[in-house]
């Protein structure tokens, strides 16, 4: 697969908001998240939709949710788009992205959750690298975490390999190993959602990174056996976990098990190693991660996952 890095934030750059997914729950907090971004010299351009709401669930028609995506990546003045907020919607799109537009005018293109669809396809139609984190609405409105909030800007900006990712917290190893790929991955019931369509990218030979919220063990074991069946012949390179915020136990009314126990069994994920903990997922501490940069992974003295080449140009 050929693969295209986004040239990388300037200062002062123009940083375009879109809300592709859910509608704002509080427009307050993408007004604060806006605040941090201008705090720090960016100046912020929304969305003509971003602040819309369609059906309860929807920030604004389909229409308008895509128009906002391709305005942003035809717009010159705009250098890096983050998505406000996840929710839902994104697969709803598909079908009218312009992936055309998106090739023509590569850009820094920020989001996670189910803003996974949009970074998947885009890898696959484009070769887009993209990345899998932070948002305005979520980790930018009420106190950016700090070491979070160093390696998001970071990988958006320098044109030099960041080498292997540090966290406070030691990795799990579930298979020994070394593997080299491409970072795949997102959110899982996102990423599950895509099989059998025309916008997931070979899972063959990548790095596989997954997360999920407010899953019950039982559906998140469902999909990681859906995933491994499906990609039994053409199977990742290797796997590694983030974080699994999980509802409480008593809402649930199938029996609950300790999720990591499901992870260790489902050693037919990959081909390769496998390691679980990494900073990733719904929660203040996170990695931004460039899905579709070349990655390696490996168990040798505690566990790393290492980027090998720069996000952006």
């Amino acid at each position: 697969m050929r693969v295209i890095q986004p040239p990388a934030l300037e200062r002062n750059a123009t940083i375009g908001i879109i809300s592709p997914s859910s509608p704002q729950r509080d427009a307050a907090r993408l007004e604060r998240g806006v605040a941090y971004l201008e705090s720090l010299g960016y100046t912020v351009k929304l969305g003509r939709h971003a602040l819309a709401s369609h059906g309860g669930y929807l920030a604004g028609t389909d229409v308008q949710r895509v128009e906002d995506l391709h305005e942003m990546f035809m717009d010159p003045q705009v250098s890096a788009i983050f998505c406000a907020r996840g929710g839902y919607g994104c697969a709803r799109l598909l079908p009218l992205v312009d992936f055309s537009i998106i090739r023509r005018h590569p850009k820094i293109f920020v989001g996670f959750s189910d803003v996974t669809v949009l970074q998947l396809a885009m890898l696959k139609r484009t070769g887009l690298i993209t990345f899998s984190g932070a948002m305005p609405s979520v980790d930018m409105a009420d106190g950016f975490d700090a070491e979070s909030e160093e390696q998001f800007w970071q990988i958006l900006t320098s044109r030099r390999p960041m080498g292997s990712l540090k966290q406070s917290w030691p990795l799990e190893i579930i298979r020994r190993g070394q593997a080299r790929g491409r970072l795949m991955g997102g959110n899982l019931s996102v990423l599950v959602s895509l099989i059998g369509t025309g916008y997931l990218p070979p899972v063959k030979d990548s790095i596989l990174v997954l997360e999920d919220v407010g899953e019950a063990t039982y559906r998140i074991d469902r999909m990681l056996v859906h995933l491994a069946q499906s990609t039994r012949t053409l199977p990742a390179a290797g796997t590694i976990y983030g974080s699994w915020s999980q509802p409480d136990a008593s809402t649930v009314s199938t029996p609950h098990r300790d999720v990591a126990e499901v992870l260790r069994e489902r050693t037919d994920i990959s081909s390769g190693p496998i390691l679980s903990g990494l900073k990733y997922g719904h929660h203040a501490e996170k990695f931004t991660l460039p899905i579709g940069a070349e990655v390696m992974l490996r168990s040798a003295r505690g566990g790393s996952l290492t980027l090998l080449e720069a996000a952006v140009r």
